[in-house]
């Protein structure tokens, strides 16, 4: 039969074949984010509460791994047609890790769990579903090992030298996910934003927490005039120090990125004491990298010694996969004596609101 025009699923009176049928069937799955495969659709694990295909180490180490149960869909690459396949693994199973493959005594190695679909329609010696462990060769450097074929994968193994075992630190979650058509993507850690979609097309970064639709050919924000926040302060920061004319960096506020321009409201507020009554100082929010402060806020020491100053600024930030990361500081300009800052998010912080824009 020609790819280009096949039997309707289930059609009475007709020969729907097993290239039909999964043509039929992938019509409800999402599609695939390639341009030149439309009738293609998305390979991976069908989302759901348990972590399903998950790849767990065993609770004491062993040379074995267990994987979880899931549903998924793999699209078969053997024929322009050849439609996509839906799988199931319908209980944990364990894979034996080392024992066919034993740890080499000088490099490390690396090893692929998969889901493979064989089929003898297209020259495989059998019909079905496998979850398998693939070797890589071991190596100073390893590489993974090659799979062909329709498969998912499922994590990635590193086999350390002289190993007898295998450790959650050695297992690397390859998974992705697949909804039904229209539904709302997970997108998984292991993967990067789509390169291409359909506009409408939804996902949730799992990783950044961003709620995207596909606008033409760019990711936006999934509800318009949706706001992020960030601040008063990264791990370990603010943190309380004294200093006359030397920069004292006292705080951190790491912008994460995102694939949408966003305009980025600043506010600063240092509380802080001074040794001196006729010191100026000056308070300062500043990109890392970048030479000029973003604002500044001038201040004297004050007949108490106890100060409170803010400082605001505004800041474009570019869509983009770089972190932007501000630093709030302060410096003695005019006159004598010390300041010290004091290291509480309460007193002491920056707040950064981060609007998305045309």
């Amino acid at each position: 039969m020609a790819d280009f025009e096949r039997d309707s699923g289930w059609l009475s009176g007709s020969v729907v074949d097993a290239e039909d049928a999964r043509l039929a069937t992938g019509v409800l799955a999402s599609a695939s984010a390639n341009p030149n495969t439309p009738i293609a659709a998305r390979t991976g694990i069908r989302p759901g509460p348990g972590s399903p295909g998950n790849v767990e180490a065993t609770s004491t180490p062993s040379r074995n791994v267990t994987v979880r149960p899931f549903q998924g869909v793999v699209q078969g690459t053997r024929t322009t047609a050849a439609g996509a396949y839906l799988i199931t693994l319908a209980q944990q199973k364990t894979l034996d890790v080392l024992t066919a493959a034993p740890a080499d005594t000088s490099n490390p190695r690396i090893a692929l769990v998969v889901a493979q679909q064989t089929d003898r329609q297209y020259g495989d010696e059998s019909d079905g579903m496998l979850v398998r462990v693939v070797a890589g060769a071991p190596a100073a450097t390893p590489a993974a090992p090659t799979v062909t074929g329709d498969f998912i994968l499922l994590a990635q193994i590193t086999v350390r030298a002289n190993a007898g075992s295998v450790t959650t630190a050695d297992i690397k979650d390859l998974r992705v996910s697949t909804v039904a058509a229209g539904g709302v993507l997970p997108l998984q850690a292991a993967e990067t934003l789509p390169a291409d979609g359909y506009s409408g097309q939804r996902l949730y970064d799992l990783e950044t927490g961003l709620d995207l639709v596909r606008v033409d050919t760019a990711w936006r924000p999934a509800v318009t005039g949706a706001v992020q926040f960030f601040g008063p302060a990264d791990t370990g920061w603010p943190k309380s120090g004294s200093t006359d004319t030397t920069v004292f960096v006292f705080n951190q506020v790491t912008i994460t990125p995102a694939p949408y321009p966003r305009m980025l409201m600043c506010t600063a507020q240092l509380t802080a004491t001074s040794s001196s009554t006729d010191a100026r100082f000056d308070h300062s929010i500043k990109v890392v990298g970048e030479s000029a402060n973003l604002s500044i806020s001038a201040f004297s020491g004050g007949p108490t010694g106890i100060n409170t100053s803010v400082t605001t600024a505004h800041r474009l930030m570019p869509a983009g996969t770089t972190s932007l990361v501000f630093v709030q500081q302060f410096q003695r300009v005019a006159g004598t004596g010390t300041l010290t800052g004091l290291a509480n998010p309460i007193y002491s912080g920056l707040r950064v609101l981060a609007f998305p824009v045309p």
